[in-house]
């Protein structure tokens, strides 16, 4: 018989960091301790402790399941089990990054994000850009557009 796997132990009252990847503004209400947690923005953080994050992923799975919320500390992620709500969530520095890639892999990438959240980041991210000024090549704004089935114009 195979031996069971043990949950690792840590500290509830240890304080983490929890960053939004969430475009616009997120409000958390701990129903514990009634503390409230506003995320303004993407990238946006605040600190929680584990079990005001334990408390958080059971009661609103959807604030990770969607990526609204990430965990940068590998140990409290895994004592949560949060990759069971799958991929990771892109951000604006990745998008930084990947839209500086060769229109084709901009385009491959764009179509296979699992993710919605980063479906709706990569979109919100390219449009700001194009719309200021910052996102001029005209093959890499058609791959961003392929790739999310999205015009960037705003006016189109």
């Amino acid at each position: 018989m195979a031996a069971r796997k043990t949950k690792p132990t840590i500290d509830l009252n240890m304080f983490v960091d929890v960053f939004s990847n969430f475009d616009g503004v997120l409000n958390y209400e701990c129903p514990k301790t009634k503390e409230s947690f506003i995320f303004h923005e993407i990238e946006a953080s605040d600190t929680m402790t584990v079990a005001q994050l334990k408390t958080l992923v059971t009661q609103k799975p959807r604030f990770f399941k969607d990526g609204w919320l990430t965990i940068k500390d590998e140990e409290v992620s895994n004592y949560l089990r949060l990759e069971k709500f799958g991929s990771k969530v892109l951000n604006k520095n990745d998008f930084q990054e990947l839209f500086t890639e060769k229109p084709d892999k901009i385009e491959e990438i764009l179509i296979n994000l699992e993710n919605e959240s980063s479906r709706q980041n990569a979109f919100a991210f390219a449009q700001d850009e194009y719309v200021n000024g910052r996102l001029r090549d005209h093959f890499v704004i058609k791959a961003i557009e392929k790739g999310l089935g999205k015009q960037l114009d705003p006016n189109s």
